[in-house]
């Protein structure tokens, strides 16, 4: 039984982990089935060649979203703290995973329309980009002033000792 008290943010990332997860693995799945679709000539890859990148990767990408779940379950459920090794691979395994799927996309794209792939590319990289400038940016709301419990939100402040 675990001893730990589990952690409510590890909960709520293991329904995205299973999303990302459970479209991986489906991804593979169409894949697989639909070979003749993946065997395109891209770039300087072969048909062979990019059936076999793009099965590989998503394969991959799938292998890495399941470790993170097992990391994650393990946190949620108390068995391993936050902060410990577990935590801290799972949420590396966790940041692969999603960007990993983001690569999947253009590459699942590719055969099919190459502008259309290209267009998905260029928005996962700018958005991406805006995402860590925004992070960046020190906070511009007005309630959050100098207390940084303050941004935590009403009810949310831990009780005074």
């Amino acid at each position: 039984m675990p001893e730990l008290r589990g952690s409510v943010l590890h909960q709520q990332a293991l329904t995205v982990m299973g999303l990302f997860t459970g479209l991986t693995l489906t991804a593979l799945v169409l894949i697989l089935n639909s070979a003749a679709s993946f065997h395109a000539p891209i770039g300087p890859l072969s048909s062979q060649q990019y059936f076999e990148v793009v099965s590989s990767y998503v394969a991959a990408v799938g292998a890495v979203s399941s470790v993170a779940i097992i990391a994650f379950l393990e946190v949620a459920g108390g068995i391993s703290p936050t902060f410990s090794f577990v935590d801290k691979m799972g949420t590396a395994l966790f940041f692969v995973s999603v960007f990993g799927f983001m690569g999947v996309l253009p590459l699942l794209l590719a055969p099919f329309t190459s502008g259309g792939a290209a267009v998905v590319l260029v928005l996962e990289v700018v958005l991406l980009g805006t995402y860590f400038v925004g992070r960046l940016r020190p906070t511009t709301d007005p309630r959050a002033g100098s207390d940084p419990l303050a941004r935590q939100g009403p009810g949310m402040r831990p009780p005074p000792r």
